[in-house]
């Protein structure tokens, strides 16, 4: 639930700043849209905070050459006009949205929506996150991400891949966790 309490949260940032998570993130990501990209190739939008560190392992592991990345702000920037974007931007050249996280925020739908209207540049029939905040116990009314824009959204998870609480976790897989940080 946007601006709630959760019960639980994901923290990917740390993750993402990782260098093997990085690294394999990039490989997970290439192994999926590798075929998509030599078929018509296309351009990252990582949205802002959370994508950048992601857009640039999907550009460190490319097997297919350079790949154009650029950030998106949930703000402008508060001097200069119209700064909503950082980097360059490949005019004609469809943009792939990418964040962490897609939940009950649509902050990529709102940042697909800022690229095509005022950079008036096509969006990818693909979104990628790593995590899609969909599954069992989660409110349908807030899972708007089903079909963002028509196009649809590759996650590698989602809620259903995770165990909630450490027993959770120990029937699941047979032994205890090795989870670090605070556990409730």
């Amino acid at each position: 639930m946007a601006g709630g309490t959760y019960v639980w949260q994901f923290y990917l940032r740390r993750a993402t700043y990782n260098a093997e998570f990085a690294r394999r993130l990039g490989l997970l990501f290439w192994d999926r849209f590798e075929p998509v990209f030599r078929q018509r190739n296309f351009q990252i939008g990582a949205c802002h905070p959370s994508a950048p560190p992601i857009a640039a392992a999907i550009q460190a592991s490319s097997p297919v050459g350079n790949v154009n990345a650029f950030l998106i702000r949930r703000e402008p920037k508060s001097f200069g006009t119209d700064n909503w974007f950082d980097g360059r931007v490949l005019p004609k050249v469809p943009v792939l949205m990418v964040d962490d996280i897609s939940a009950s925020a649509p902050i990529i739908l709102v940042a697909a929506a800022r690229v095509r209207h005022k950079l008036r540049v096509p969006l990818h029939y693909n979104y990628f996150t790593i995590v899609n905040k969909v599954g069992r116990g989660f409110d349908k009314g807030s899972q708007h991400t089903e079909n963002y824009l028509d196009n649809e959204l590759v996650a590698l998870y989602t809620m259903n891949n995770f165990a909630h609480t450490a027993d959770e976790f120990c029937a699941r897989y047979g032994h205890s966790p090795k989870w670090s940080g605070l556990i409730a």
